[in-house]
């Protein structure tokens, strides 16, 4: 009695677990990305607008969303003598799981696309 085992697929899949690492940090820097966009949106959308130059600081960055000018955080967290006005928190917060959604459809399109 013998036993033949057949792999069909083998060159493909093993293509695939090479370039896996590269095409998650791929997805993931595009997740990133377009996360970044959307909360830096919101943000921008209630932040205080007193001369409008805090909302026009607001941007997506790299590494998340940023608000260039010296005296952000200090509306962000407030201070002593003058209550905080968050608006990058609940940007954030209210978009938790559509950021969720953004790295897990990335994701599941390289585990896909990578399985074709």
């Amino acid at each position: 009695m013998s036993l033949t085992l057949e792999l069909r697929g083998w060159e493909e899949f093993r293509r695939f677990l090479r370039d896996f690492p590269i095409r998650v940090k791929r997805a993931m820097e595009e997740a990133g990305q377009e996360a970044s966009r959307l909360i830096a949106q919101r943000a921008k959308s209630i932040a205080p607008k007193r001369t409008g130059l805090l909302r026009d600081s607001i941007r997506p960055s790299l590494l998340g969303v940023e608000a260039r000018v010296p005296y952000a955080k200090f509306v962000e967290f407030g201070t002593r003598k003058m209550k905080a006005q968050p608006f990058l928190r609940p940007a954030i917060s209210e978009n938790i799981g559509k950021v969720r959604n953004i790295f897990r459809t990335k994701i599941e399109d390289v585990l896909r696309n990578g399985l074709r």
